[in-house]
């Protein structure tokens, strides 16, 4: 996958499986690997974490995340919560399955959880110079994905436990994007997606994967299906705690299901299972894409052995798709030479027009209203993105701000906290400054 970018467009760029809250151990160790290869740290471009990031600010945020009491670990985040420490390179992240959930809720579309730590939210694009990146936070299941959020503080047992689930509201933002997408994340892989690899390996040294394969509960079906519209050039994800590589070849293929139908090496018993190419007369949506092919890596949780199972450097080369959008509007450099942050246009169209959709939980009777919002055609989207480019594009407001403020409280080692005592929700001032640029109602005001 590593190739040499020029100057200019290439991406120097550090990706980790599962961050597990392990900051302190991930920057030390990033500055050593960089060393090796002759780079300095801050010759970094971007450190990508594919979920489990635990941003845990205190105690209390021990109480919402998914994980048996007596592996409750508080971990780094706090010190650079709290401004004890630093974050030497830009760090963007997604969400997973053991999650402080309560803190991504408040920045639900994406904002800086710490001075230079940036969440992409529950479904996110942005922009770093003519770089762009697209991501899903948590894990599928089944059961919820069809659902509103309901989750809303205090949580309970069901609630940690939901929280974190993709919906498909978010997975349908994302199927919204008409144009490319460079570099996607998402914390458990696609479904299918190891048998563009080695697979042969993988399943004789995860025999439990290949049994969950048989029974089709491998991997993420919304994330297959949004490989296949996305196509992007790189897919980042970790969760299953292994290295792999592979390479998605769509070929003239419409999609993952035809791809998936043309390989000849797929365990006989496994082929079974696999989807079938829906025989419908409607055609199917065009992909944002017209990339052929997909490099696929996962990568194991911080601390395993050795480094590279967990920590990998690239130098990945930019490369501009024909139908890519204009990158002029993101290619403003900082003091230092980086690019910086940006909104994605088309992504700030999208969330505007679907607003009316989002669904979540009441904040004092926990009770999800119903939706009355309809399908997003086409068409509301372009609208909204007349809009975007008119009062956002136009006056230079891509910029993503840093706007970071702690307001929740920071750690305190001598605090008392029960094991089952929830927190404030706090109103995030990053959330309700990304609803008054687009000029939205704020559904997550408290």
């Amino acid at each position: 996958m590593e190739t040499i970018g020029d100057s200019d467009t290439g991406l120097k760029v550090a990706v980790i499986g599962c961050g597990h809250g392990m900051l302190d151990t991930i920057y030390a160790t990033l500055e050593v690997e960089c060393a090796t290869k002759g780079w300095a740290l801050c010759d970094l471009d971007l450190l990508i974490i594919c979920g489990d990031f635990q941003a845990v600010r205190n105690k209390l945020d021990l109480n919402c995340m998914s994980v048996p009491f007596r592996y409750r670990k508080l971990g780094d985040f706090h010190k650079y919560y709290s401004g004890a420490a630093q974050a030497p390179v830009l760090t963007l992240v997604i969400g997973g399955n053991h999650e402080a959930s309560n803190y991504h809720f408040e920045l639900y579309h994406g904002g800086w959880l710490a001075p230079n730590i940036y969440y992409l939210g529950a479904a996110g694009v942005v922009r770093y110079g003519p770089w762009r990146i697209a991501g899903v936070s948590g894990i599928y299941n089944a059961r919820n994905y069809g659902k509103p959020h309901g989750e809303r503080l205090p949580y309970d047992g069901d609630d940690v436990r939901c929280a974190y689930h993709v919906r498909e509201y978010d997975v349908q933002r994302l199927l919204h994007l008409r144009s490319p997408v460079d570099i996607a994340l998402s914390h458990d892989w696609p479904a299918w997606v190891e048998l563009f690899g080695d697979h042969d390996d993988f399943y004789a040294t995860k025999p439990h994967f290949f049994a969950s394969a048989l029974a089709d509960k491998l991997g993420s079906k919304p994330a297959a299906e949004l490989l296949s519209h996305l196509r992007p050039t790189y897919w980042f994800s970790g969760h299953m705690h292994t290295r792999f590589t592979a390479t998605v070849d769509f070929g003239d293929g419409l999609g993952m299901e035809d791809a998936l139908q043309r390989l000849d090496d797929v365990p006989e018993k496994l082929r079974r299972v696999l989807p079938r190419v829906p025989r419908s007369k409607k055609p199917p949506p065009p992909p944002a894409s017209t990339a052929t092919k997909t490099e696929f890596l996962a990568l194991d949780k911080v601390g395993s052995d050795p480094t590279f199972q967990w920590l990998e450097l690239r130098n990945l080369d930019h490369r501009p798709h024909a139908d890519s959008l204009d990158a002029t509007p993101y290619l403003d450099r900082t003091e230092a030479g980086k690019s910086s942050l940006h909104y994605d246009e088309e992504w700030l169209a999208i969330t505007r027009a679907c607003a009316p959709g989002l669904n979540i939980a009441d904040p004092e009777t926990h009770v999800v209203a119903p939706s009355t919002a309809r399908k997003v055609p086409a068409a509301s989207v372009d609208k909204h993105r007349r809009w975007v480019r008119a009062n956002i594009v136009d006056k230079k407001l891509l910029r993503i701000p840093f706007n970071f403020a702690p307001h929740a409280p920071v750690y305190d080692p001598d605090s008392e906290v029960d094991a089952k005592q929830q927190p404030l929700e706090y109103p995030n001032q990053q959330t309700a400054q990304f609803y008054d640029l687009l000029q939205i109602p704020n559904k997550f005001a408290v």
